[in-house]
């Protein structure tokens, strides 16, 4: 092993550089690799990369000819394999990276950003009266933050929020009108997403499984804002920390989803959801 290490770090300073990057490269792709697999509960793709560095270990103490070149055709074929296992995986992170940074840079108070919200919220508000008037139903999140295991449980979008697609997506025909559409940093993160249901007993009879979801929503995450349209009843209702306002008209529609943008101050969350109105 010492002088397949003497040998590997023999040569000219570039031929050296070469190679310790190329440890460097493989090592962060291991790290990444097993880090997905633990997600994913792929054991038998752990068993094989950790037999593989075994390997590399355990060759090492042996003359096997042409040994660098097998080592290096098995690291290529492995690094093959797991970005055809991972790329969604790698996709999605990217995704939401990206997301992140669009958060922080509309926190800003910068008049674009609140111009192209309030365009969000005349927008969300239309759709939301077209689907009432059509008894179609609809349940749209408003968030800063969402959970990875409910943004996996629908489909990434990452669009803008116009009127025509959030009426497409909840259209009864279309596969994703089922779940719950997911607001972030002022954009359609995804569509047809599943939400903890609550477990309050004392409600309405003619609470659905969308309106379940929207009070389960709000209790687990105090500081997301849900829009329910009843597909029975056609009923505009929110939700926002377990608190409930229904037969919403387009002007009170509007201003809970200015509270939910952060287009008003704190003070407007007492005069909504406290009880002053």
């Amino acid at each position: 092993m010492i002088e397949h290490i003497k040998l590997f770090f023999s040569g000219s300073v570039l031929d050296i550089i070469a190679r310790i990057l190329l440890i460097l490269i493989v090592t962060v792709f291991f790290y990444v690799s097993f880090s997905y697999a633990r997600k994913r509960n792929l054991h038998w793709l752990i068993y094989i990369e950790v037999s593989f560095i075994l390997l590399c270990f355990v060759g090492s103490f042996f003359n096997v000819p042409n040994y660098s070149f097998y080592i290096y055709f098995l690291a290529g074929a492995l690094c093959v394999t797991n970005l055809l296992f991972f790329v969604q995986d790698f996709r999605r992170d990217l995704f939401r990276r990206a997301l992140r940074k669009h958060v922080d840079f509309l926190t800003d108070d910068d008049y674009l950003g609140r111009e192209e919200l309030h365009k969000s919220v005349d927008a969300i508000v239309r759709a939301c009266q077209h689907l009432s008037k059509s008894d179609t139903g609809a349940l749209i999140i408003i968030a800063d933050n969402m959970q990875d295991s409910i943004l996996d449980s629908g489909t990434l979008i990452n669009g803008e929020i116009t009127g025509d697609l959030l009426e497409t997506i909840f259209f009864p025909k279309t596969p994703l009108h089922d779940g719950a559409v997911i607001i972030m940093a002022n954009q359609v993160v995804a569509a047809g997403c599943y939400l903890p249901l609550t477990q309050n007993l004392n409600l309405p009879r003619e609470f659905g499984t969308r309106h379940r979801a929207a009070i389960g929503m709000s209790e687990v995450n105090p500081g997301i804002t849900a829009i329910v349209v009843s597909e029975e009843s056609g009923i505009i209702s929110a939700m926002h920390d377990g608190k409930i306002k229904r037969y919403l008209d387009a002007d009170s529609l509007k201003r809970v989803l200015n509270h939910a943008m952060h287009l008003t101050d704190n003070s407007e969350e007492e005069t909504l959801w406290g009880g002053k109105e």
